[in-house]
């Protein structure tokens, strides 16, 4: 049986414990640079975080992350989609 985890979490400790250096962390902002939305996507589990990022988490999603322009998680279909549009 494989497991795989998808959650839709909004507790900045819950992101910052699930982040491992094996996946891949996609993050979107808004007009004042602000992180709005962040995505964790790994082979076993997708962690969808919408909430407000300390500055130590902001700062460590800045450095590991990648800043996009949409993300869209379908769990039901099993997929993320990312599109990366000009960056900054």
């Amino acid at each position: 049986m494989k497991l795989q985890l998808v959650a839709k979490i909004n507790d900045a400790e819950l992101l910052r414990r699930s982040m491992h250096e094996l996946g891949t962390v996609f993050y979107q902002t808004d007009g004042d640079g602000n992180i709005t939305k962040v995505v964790y996507f790994s082979g076993s589990r997708v962690v969808e975080f919408s909430g407000k990022a300390d500055e130590s988490l902001a700062k460590r999603i800045k450095v590991e992350g990648h800043k996009v322009n949409s993300i869209e998680v379908d769990e039901f279909q099993g997929y993320v989609r990312i599109i990366q549009g000009e960056t900054e």
